[in-house]
């Protein structure tokens, strides 16, 4: 395999996670059924592998990777911190304490659309 075609092959499954993103998000927001839902999800997290496992293979991909790895840590710190403060803030603004009703598991779904997000952003500028 050439290096053009590695970076195509790279560049690829990052187009596929961001599709899959778009789509994982849809069926949640239209609540679609589970099977769909799970089939998302996993389509975002295979690239993200396939990637990882590919390893950068120059500095253009390295950057688009450390890029999107920023965005994911601060989707994370917001998941983790910012989303239940939020929601706690609200809950006593319209006084229903029902308890927590944001699950923990939104935090790592946050990272990885943040990831797909800077990583486009930033494909998309042209590494500016």
């Amino acid at each position: 395999m050439t290096r053009e075609d590695r970076t195509k092959l790279y560049l690829t499954m990052a187009h596929v996670g961001g599709v899959a993103t778009v789509g994982a998000i849809l069926s949640f927001a239209f609540d679609w059924p589970d099977f769909v839902k799970g089939f998302g999800i996993g389509l975002m997290v295979v690239p993200l592998a396939v990637m990882l496992i590919r390893r950068f293979r120059d500095e253009y991909i390295e950057t688009l990777w450390q890029s999107g790895t920023s965005l994911a840590f601060a989707g994370m710190v917001f998941g983790f911190l910012g989303l239940p403060f939020l929601e706690g803030f609200y809950d006593g603004l319209t006084g229903n304490e029902s308890g927590r009703d944001i699950p923990a598991e939104i935090a790592g779904f946050f990272a990885i659309i943040a990831f797909y997000i800077e990583f486009h952003v930033r494909w998309l500028r042209g590494l500016r």
